[in-house]
């Protein structure tokens, strides 16, 4: 990688097993995970960042992989952005027409210190949770979602254009109904869909963390229930009035949420820091799961500062799933060698291979 964040110009090689970066905060262990992020997924850890991944004063970055697959084949994946041209991605030296038909491409999963928002934040945030991971198997679930953010856009603006007129026009407003139904039916079937296989094996993933004491659960919150064409248009007609008072579309499939709770209590509000952690990490491994068992083929998986807040325990049962159950390659970060070792020190199955971190250069230990 060049001029990609704190990195003037870098060249790794990574264990197909387990690699553990370690070193101070800001030393730029992160930015090692986040230029594999670009490369599987086309941006780093949020959209339109670019610029401010860019170095300084720099002309360009660019990050740049080989990919062994399964079959021993291997694809050489480049991400560059250079302003005012914007970023470009090349697979074997040929340019993407579209980045999103990279998504999915090369399977990935991310275990971040923010994730325990998934708990407590805003519910878009588990919307966007659930809508990145269906898309990266299902091509056609990311078109629904194009589709049906697309038609709701164009209603909301039309509807905040009649109200600023003082008029009401329910043909024109039937017209982008009908685009938005049809979309917005295969994206509530699918999140049922995704959820009823996903809660087992979240479940399974929570008690191999802390045991059986405590009982999880994850439930999809809708305006729906039918998700019938029918139920859709009533109450798409019956809300129209409090459309028009509130200039946007106030129910719908963007407006689901999912419900967190331990032993029914809402992990949000009742749940300790480690619960809270332990949870988040438990929604990857189970994402970790079906994504492999989707796609045919094992997932990178990102562990950013997943220490802090757990107890000894339950971090060598992590260390211990990511031996037996995690076949793709893993890269954790840690600001301390010692306790990272101490970590894997019973891991047997996989390749644990240590990177020493400062200010922009990474060593093996």
């Amino acid at each position: 990688m060049s001029y990609f964040r704190n990195y003037l110009a870098q060249r790794l090689e990574f264990s197909p097993g387990i690699n553990c970066l370690t070193g101070n905060n800001g030393a730029g262990k992160t930015n090692v995970l986040e230029a594999i992020h670009y490369l599987a997924l086309t941006r780093g850890w949020s959209r339109n960042t670019e610029k401010y991944t860019l170095q300084e004063r720099a002309p360009y970055f660019m990050v740049e992989g080989l990919l062994q697959t399964d079959d021993d084949a291997s694809e050489r994946i480049q991400c560059s952005y250079m302003p005012p041209k914007g970023k470009k991605m090349l697979v074997n030296k040929k340019p993407l027409a579209r980045l999103s038909s990279h998504i999915g491409k090369i399977p990935l999963i991310t275990v971040l210190p923010n994730d325990t928002q998934l708990i407590y934040g805003a519910p878009a945030l588990r919307r966007k949770f659930m809508d990145s991971f269906i898309s990266q198997y299902s091509p056609a679930y990311l078109q629904q979602l194009i589709r049906y953010d697309h038609a709701l856009s164009q209603r909301n603006a039309l509807i905040a254009l009649l109200n600023e007129q003082g008029r009401r026009d329910p043909e024109q407003l039937e017209l982008w109904d009908a685009q938005l139904v049809p979309a917005g039916r295969a994206i509530w079937q699918a999140r049922h869909g995704f959820l009823t296989e996903f809660a087992r094996i979240f479940l399974r993933y929570f008690h191999l963390i802390v045991s059986d004491k405590e009982q999880p659960e994850i439930t999809l919150k809708s305006h729906l229930q039918e998700n019938t064409a029918e139920e859709w248009q009533e109450r798409l007609i019956q809300n129209r009035e409090r459309d028009y008072h509130a200039q946007r579309t106030t129910q719908g499939i963007h407006k689901d949420d999912l419900v967190f709770t331990i032993d029914g209590q809402a992990v949000k509000n009742f749940g300790s820091q480690g619960q809270q952690k332990t949870f988040a990490i438990a929604l990857k491994l189970a994402q970790y799961e079906i994504l492999a068992a989707r796609k045919g083929t094992a997932p990178i998986l990102l562990l950013d500062d997943i220490f802090d807040k757990l107890d000894i325990y339950r971090l060598k049962a992590i260390a211990g799933i990511l031996d037996d159950l995690v076949s793709g390659q893993v890269f954790v970060t840690d600001t301390t060698l010692e306790r990272t070792q101490s970590v894997f020190a019973h891991v047997k199955q996989r390749t644990v291979r240590y990177f020493r971190v400062e200010d922009g250069t990474v060593g093996q230990v």
